[in-house]
């Protein structure tokens, strides 16, 4: 689980931007929303990002997925190769060469991490990873560079396995200790979790859950979904199909990615639909809605992420749900009797009505705004001032621009530009 993120001189982001999931206040308030891991330690099950086109909503998902790239896949990056992911703010001219950090306190398998990250366009020349058996953190590994010189400490906490490794200066030592076979077990199970326990959907990302409808449980899930949520569906099979004669794969392809390939083209998936009789007709998938196709594909990734207590991340969640199917999803990653392995839902949204203060605590919510020669700034509603209480109608203040990060339209400058358009055609 996420506890905590902070994001400095990335994209639109230019000074230190705090992005916490830690219920500080008032545990009673919305209890069901908070996923206690010990008494007086919370951790929010789901939060929501508010703002208007252009303000950086997105660069906060693809901060989670550019540290994910650092920490699961620099082990493989070569000697001397620059690191692609580096996007500093543009915009002044003391960030542009500087430093990206990257701040995550997070949770594994009941233990609390820390790690911390600084890089640039040709290396990682900051590197931390802590944990917390107190409420002092103890170093499990400090990396630093200062010009040519680079020093590594290992801390007395890092046991189990082997301790140090080779590295190059763009890669991550959490990149290579964590995907080494030699490394003590709980570096390897950090390293599972930002490999498969943190999943980022970026708009128009295509997704999808291999083999879905072979595990049962997902497989019901799915079922009682489609057929409980008024989708006329009564439920769906998957049929088995042969491959077009003649249909043939590179030879050179890894076979990882064959299998995934024809899997996808030997199978047929369709629903079954109750007639004015009450008997179940077969429908093909291509007979189906644009928006069941779509369900089709996010339920099992979501049904999941709830199995296995995963953190999903999805930009503008209301492009692949309906609000009220959007709704649904955030109430059942809610429900603590639903939710009992601590899975995360974290979401950028347009959709006011998803901002409601009676399924929503302040701390949940979060607006984006960019300031003039400031950058992107994050505000959960918890920041706000006293008069904005628990149940004070969130949406329509922010729909009547009473918290901010809505756009603001100048429309009569807007109409003049293209009237003087039309006029000078």
């Amino acid at each position: 689980m996420i506890v905590d993120f902070t994001v400095e001189n990335f994209r639109s982001i230019k000074s230190s931007q705090l992005f916490s999931m830690f219920a500080e206040h008032k545990p009673k308030h919305h209890s069901n929303n908070i996923h206690f891991l010990e008494p007086g330690f919370g951790v929010l099950r789901t939060a929501a990002i508010y703002g208007s086109n252009a303000a950086g909503k997105t660069n906060l998902l693809l901060a989670f997925d550019t540290l994910k790239d650092i920490v699961v896949e620099s082990e493989g990056w070569k000697e001397g190769d620059d690191i692609e992911q580096y996007q500093p703010y543009l915009l002044s001219n003391s960030c542009k060469n500087s430093d990206t950090t990257f701040d995550i306190e997070f949770i594994v398998k009941n233990n609390r991490y820390r790690y911390e990250v600084r890089f640039n366009k040709t290396e990682i020349t900051y590197e931390k990873l802590e944990v917390y058996k107190t409420a002092k953190p103890s170093t499990l590994f400090h990396r630093e560079s200062i010009g040519e010189e680079h020093s590594l400490k290992i801390g007395e906490t890092f046991r189990g396995g082997k301790r140090t490794f080779a590295f190059f200066k763009n890669n991550s030592y959490l990149s290579i200790a964590g995907s080494s076979p030699e490394s003590p077990k709980f570096i390897r199970d950090i390293y599972k979790y930002f490999y498969r326990g943190l999943l980022i959907l970026e708009n128009g990302t295509d997704f999808t859950v291999n083999d879905w409808e072979n595990i049962e449980e997902v497989k019901g899930f799915v079922n009682s979904f489609l057929s409980k949520a008024d989708f006329g569906i009564d439920s769906f099979d998957v049929k088995k199909k042969s491959l077009h004669e003649g249909f043939h794969l590179p030879q050179e392809m890894p076979e990882s990615l064959k299998k995934k390939i024809i899997g996808r083209f030997t199978k047929d998936i369709v629903f079954y639909h109750k007639n004015e009789s009450g008997e179940l007709v077969e429908f093909p998938e291509s007979l189906e809605s644009h928006g069941t196709k779509s369900i089709l594909k996010l339920i099992p990734f979501i049904a999941m992420v709830l199995l296995t207590g995963r953190t999903l991340i999805i930009d503008e969640i209301e492009t692949s749900l309906h609000p009220h199917i959007a709704e649904l999803v955030i109430k059942l990653f809610n429900d603590p009797n639903v939710n009992i392995r601590g899975a995360q839902l974290i979401y950028t949204t347009h959709d006011v009505s998803l901002m409601a203060q009676d399924k929503l605590r302040k701390d949940q919510i979060y607006l984006v705004h960019k300031c003039q020669n400031e950058g992107t700034e994050f505000r959960s509603l918890d920041n706000f001032d006293s008069e904005l209480r628990d149940n004070s109608p969130f949406s329509k203040w922010y729909h009547e621009g009473r918290l901010g990060g809505i756009p603001e339209i100048h429309y009569k400058d807007i109409a003049a530009s293209i009237i003087g358009a039309i006029e000078n055609a």
